[in-house]
């Protein structure tokens, strides 16, 4: 009987062994050569694989030049720069604003409506200050063709008192105008400003009283009050006017105004003269 040869299992073990080393040689040598699977070999041509290669390696060399440059310079330098806005001049007298002026009001105070028949006029000497500024900055929309403000208190800490102030800004930083003001050339004394202004808005702003009062708290304007002279600030009705001129050294400010309640008329005759360094 002829004896058929076998190969035992240990050699077919071996031999397995080899050939998968095999295999796995091969696949890494064709990695190493085209840089890819041999899957995506199969697909891509390889001159196209060097192309992408050096286009990737250029796209990567610019973006990471520009993320340097980022980091470097920071934010871009504008290439012009807007100069400030220069503070408003005054026509006519080129005063500069802001500026001040100090001085004397010569008022006079009518009482009208419910003490109208027991009182009268009475007149007062009191110091005044005037302030011209630029707009009042605050947030919100301010649109004011005329970009001037002004202030003026008479006697401020005493009794009776005035103040005006044709802007002001509430307690958010909104700004409200009160008094509309124009301001031109004196063609009779052109080294002088022509101011002249009315009052818009008396309502009070978020319950608060509107920055335009009448302090008359003196006995002799309180003719037939009852429980004292105490009493809250009259505000200025809308209607109210000032006017005058002001220069490089000196000021005059006229004021005819009413009280809201209809109980007060108002008139001051300001004179003022320019305050050193302002």
């Amino acid at each position: 009987m002829a004896t058929r040869n076998t190969l035992s299992t240990r050699w077919v073990m071996l031999i397995m062994v080899a050939a998968l080393v095999c295999s796995v040689a091969v696949v890494w040598g064709l990695i190493q050569i085209t840089g890819e699977s041999p899957a995506s070999s199969s697909t891509t041509p390889a001159g196209e694989s060097a192309a992408q290669s050096a286009a990737d390696s250029g796209s990567a060399g610019s973006a990471q030049t520009t993320a340097t440059a980022s980091d470097v310079v920071g934010t871009p330098v504008p290439t012009s720069i807007t100069p400030a806005t220069p503070a408003p001049v005054l026509p006519g007298s080129a005063v500069r604003l802001p500026a001040a002026w100090t001085g004397t009001a010569e008022m006079s105070i009518t009482v009208l409506g419910r003490c109208a028949a027991s009182g009268g006029t009475s007149s007062y000497t009191r110091s005044a200050e005037l302030a011209l500024q630029g707009p009042v900055v605050g947030t919100g929309a301010f649109d004011d063709p005329n970009p001037l403000s002004m202030t003026l208190g008479i006697t401020p800490a005493g009794i009776p008192g005035l103040s005006i102030y044709s802007a002001s800004t509430d307690r958010t930083g909104a700004v409200h105008r009160t008094w509309w003001l124009t301001s031109g050339t004196d063609p009779t004394a052109p080294d002088r400003t022509t101011l002249a202004g009315v009052l818009i808005d008396d309502q009070p702003v978020a319950g608060a009283l509107p920055p335009n009062l009448l302090v008359d708290n003196e006995t002799d304007l309180q003719p037939c009050e009852s429980g004292g002279t105490v009493r809250v600030p009259r505000t200025l009705a809308a209607g109210s006017r000032v006017s005058g001129w002001v220069s490089a050294t000196e000021a005059h400010i006229d004021v005819t105004a009413t009280t809201a309640d209809g109980e007060r008329v108002v008139t001051a005759v300001v004179t003022l003269t320019r305050r050193a360094g302002a």
